[in-house]
């Protein structure tokens, strides 16, 4: 058997609204774009192509550039026929990214009869409806020639056009008996789009409107919209999912003491309790306060393949699947920490051991998930023994009449903590950090401000500030280089001085590199979701300032830049700054020589 184990810190508040990463879920399955054989013969306005580039200035300019690996619908008033996979679906988590033209619209149809909706929603200040990208379109009552049902999209979390927008849908599809009669209606359980979730369990009572099919069925192929304006698509991944779960049988429990903060020796001891059960919890225990719990049972696994185990005790744990340890969490852990660990098996019954030690009586809560072949992630604990805190008012800080609103605070990035950031936000405008400890603006988002509840909440423990929006991560290495000098060298020469306050309530940053003195202000437009940096340099040697690095840095027609994978834009405000593309590692970096003349401005936008 092969097996790996990580530790994941679940996130207050913004683990609701993030997408889960790699490390905590079994891969998805890539929908091949070397050529259009995952796809059912159509017109000649849907191509594989290399790259796409909507222009965001102009209506339905949606341009495709020879190569491989991107879905594009040219389409023009000759060619605008729909796609349809030739792989049907039932139950399906579906991710991609999608490139919309400006004022383009398209949809994703399930089993090609309910549509998610794609539009280019950027800059709409109204409240989203139906029609904006995230929703779940109306359906139509032919009789009225009137729409019904719908949702709109929790939150406008559209990016620009000409930028790759990420989705993320987990669909279940209707569910019928044996006569083939519906007995229940399809759901979207969940949708992400960039991040931020804008819809939760909505379900459509049939097939929505402009569907590829009238009837509903268990299964069918996904329908891309072709006629309504250009669009593209690329990292189409999916997982299918059969309905069934990881059965459980001959589950028997044995309470011994609790053997302290390590599990080990535990089973020399002679069982307090023991009978069997037909559940896991911690709320069997019959000693309330401190106790160990030994389940042991069989698990059936339907298919050979990886199985993907989640554990959360409060307190200690511990998985072994015949004889192999697959998780081992000594410790004393609070509820919300997450282990999870891939097991690899062949199909069939194999038995294990699950322990839950409760060394502290004030530690509460045992949970165990699975997910797999074919296997939605889904609970192997009864309902009850998931430990909650009582639901508690959110703290949120908002900019109110109409003047900037500044925050200290740490912000927690995956396996990190910053200690030294200060969040600026805007009332009707953009949000943004900086990390003082570099100078560096290393994130911006769309939305309300901050969260703040694990600052003020009871001991306010863990000081974080969580962006209320669609994150754009930046950089974090410092912006500022005299020569080259390694990062040691750089974190030491770097001085924070102050911040000033205007009468807008924004600040200007000032901060020391060596002889290097910067003024840094950032301001948010109230008019477009973007950002304008001005900095003030003073120096008499000459630098260079690294203004941003990606992945994939493209200059474009219009003489801006998309970051980073097209993740947002970049444009200069001044023709006389003429920057520099350079490859560093697996990135690239966009750089600027600054002679030392004396004090320069260097002034640029942000635009996602």
């Amino acid at each position: 058997m092969k097996f790996q184990i990580l530790t994941i810190i679940l996130l207050l508040c913004g683990a609701m609204n993030s997408i889960a990463g790699p490390a905590d879920r079994l891969p998805l399955r890539s929908l091949p774009l070397n050529d259009l054989s995952a796809f059912k013969p159509t017109t000649a306005n849907w191509q594989i192509v290399g790259n796409a580039y909507a222009d965001r200035h102009v209506a339905q300019m949606l341009a495709a550039m020879p190569g491989k690996g991107v879905l594009a619908n040219i389409s023009d008033t000759q060619n605008r026929g729909h796609l349809f996979t030739t792989m049907e679906h039932g139950d399906i988590e579906l991710e991609l990214d999608v490139m919309m033209a400006k004022e383009s619209n398209s949809g994703i149809y399930f089993q090609g009869r309910y549509e998610l909706q794609l539009q280019d929603s950027w800059g709409k200040k109204e409240k989203p409806k139906y029609g904006d990208i995230g929703g779940i379109y109306q359906r139509t009552d032919t009789v009225r020639n009137v729409g019904y049902e719908g949702s709109a999209p929790m939150v406008n979390a559209s990016k620009a056009p000409g930028l790759w927008q990420h989705l993320r849908i987990i669909f279940q599809a209707p569910r019928f008996d044996g006569q083939g009669r519906k007995i229940a209606n399809a759901r979207f359980l969940k949708v992400y789009l960039n991040g931020s979730l804008v819809q939760d369990n909505f379900e459509v009572s049939g097939p929505t409107r402009s569907a590829g099919f009238k009837d509903e069925k268990p299964l069918g192929p996904i329908m891309i919209q072709g006629n309504h304006g250009r669009v593209a698509f690329k990292d189409i991944a999916y997982k299918l999912y059969d309905g069934k779960g990881l059965e459980i049988s001959n589950l028997s429990l044995r309470e011994f003491k609790s053997t302290g903060d390590s599990i080990r020796n535990y089973a020399s001891q002679v069982p307090l309790h023991e009978n069997t059960t037909d559940s896991i919890s911690y709320l069997s225990a019959v000693e309330k306060e401190i106790n160990l719990l030994e389940y042991k049972g069989v698990f059936q696994f339907p298919k050979s393949g990886d199985y993907l185990f989640k554990l959360q005790n409060g307190g200690g744990g511990m998985l072994i699947i015949n004889r192999d340890t697959i998780v081992i969490n000594n410790g004393v852990h609070h509820f919300d920490e997450e282990v999870v660990a891939k097991y690899t098996t062949t199909a069939g019954p194999a038995p294990f051991t699950l322990i839950h030690n409760k060394l502290i009586g004030w530690r509460k809560g045992l949970a165990l998930y699975v997910e797999g072949p074919g296997m939605a992630l889904h609970p192997l604990h009864a309902k009850g023994s998931v430990f909650s805190e009582p639901p508690v008012t959110p703290i949120v800080i908002a900019p109110m009449g109409g003047k900037s609103v500044i925050q200290r605070s740490f912000i927690q990035e995956a396996g990190h903590k910053r200690t030294h950031c200060l969040s600026v936000g805007t009332q009707g405008a953009a949000s943004f950090t900086i990390d003082l400890s570099s100078g560096s603006l290393f994130q911006m988002w769309d939305g309300a401000f901050l969260e703040t509840t694990s600052m003020w909440h009871r001991r306010g423990n863990q000081q974080n500030g969580t962006p209320l929006g669609t994150v754009i991560t930046l950089g974090d290495e410092l912006d500022f280089a005299a020569g080259n000098h390694d990062q040691n060298d750089k974190e030491s020469a770097f001085r924070f001085l102050e911040y000033n306050i205007d009468n807008k309530g924004l600040p200007t940053f000032s901060y020391l590199i060596r002889d290097l003195a910067v003024a840094d202000k950032i301001i948010p437009s109230v008019t477009e979701r973007s950002l304008t940096r001005r900095i003030t340099v003073t120096s008499h040697k000459d630098i260079a300032f690294r203004v941003a690095s990606g992945v994939r840095i493209e200059e474009l027609p219009d003489g801006s830049y998309a970051m980073h994978d097209k993740n947002y834009y970049l444009t200069f405000d001044q023709e006389s700054i003429k920057p520099v593309l350079k490859n560093s590692g697996a990135y690239q970096e966009l750089t600027i020589h600054v002679k030392g003349t004396g004090a320069q401005v260097i002034q640029y936008t942000l635009l996602w």
